[in-house]
């Protein structure tokens, strides 16, 4: 059955007065998904109950609607309504890398084993700019293995005050970037890509012989002014290349 919308489901859903009205629209629905409000699989409002309750027509609404729709965030079913992606599909919106769906469609088996956790103060760390000194920060070293042969060396640090659960959070069995994703979704990210030479203990994960590069993927993760997660991943360079277009979470303009 359908679910059926009460006035709740509206109560927050308001306009912050900045900019032309479908940019307020649109940042007001993605907060109400960013913020767990309007999960996975929820129905949306349709558009003449959206109009109604922000007191605006519907052709602001339609160009929302097509914008959230062409970047995954929302899917549309016909004759059932507009409901908010899956969580797989909001992945692929933000670029963020799946290491294990690609060891997996190699045909290879995929596992990951934690080489080291601890907490670290923000003046500890000088690779990510958006964090304060005093800030508590979760640092973990794993290493992604495909035929349990190292494939991708991870190093990562989430804010403890971002997501406090994580401070109790073991990893045994969950991938960090997974564990986020399913608790907050991100907004933006900044990624950089580079060739390095590894560190030893890198080189030495990842079966590399002296002298051999990695491509290194540089992330920083935002959940709308907070800073989440920094990772980076080193993949041996002979076996790996980047392609295809980063689509990061924002909204689309349209020159109709």
């Amino acid at each position: 059955m359908d679910e059926t919308f009460t006035d709740n489901s509206l109560t927050d859903l308001v306009l912050d007065g900045e900019g032309p009205p479908y940019q307020q629209i649109e940042r007001a629905i993605r907060n109400k998904i960013q913020s767990g409000a309007w999960p996975p699989g929820h129905r949306l409002p349709t558009e003449e109950e959206l109009a109604a309750h922000l007191g605006v027509s519907r052709s602001p609404l339609v160009k929302v609607f097509k914008n959230l729709v062409n970047t995954k965030v929302i899917t549309r079913r016909r004759r059932h309504g507009t409901f908010v992606s899956e969580r797989s599909d909001n992945h692929a919106v933000i670029g963020v890398i799946d290491i294990r769906q690609i060891i997996e469609s190699a045909g290879k088996s995929y596992s990951f084993q934690v080489l080291e956790r601890r907490i670290v103060s923000g003046k500890e760390i000088a690779v990510w700019p958006e964090v304060s000194s005093k800030e508590r920060l979760l640092w973990i070293a794993l290493v992604h293995k495909a035929n349990d042969i190292g494939e991708v060396f991870e190093e990562r640090l989430i804010q403890i005050s971002v997501v406090p659960e994580v401070e109790d959070a073991s990893f045994n069995r969950d991938l960090p970037n997974e564990w986020l994703l399913a608790r907050l979704p991100s907004t933006r990210l900044v990624n950089t890509v580079r060739a390095a030479m590894p560190e030893r203990r890198i080189a030495q994960a990842l079966g590399l012989a002296a002298g051999e590069p990695v491509l290194v993927s540089e992330r920083r993760s935002f959940a709308n002014d907070d800073a989440v997660t920094w990772v980076r991943l080193s993949f041996p360079g002979y076996r790996h290349e980047f392609t295809g277009e980063f689509n990061p979470l924002l909204p689309v303009e349209n020159s109709s």
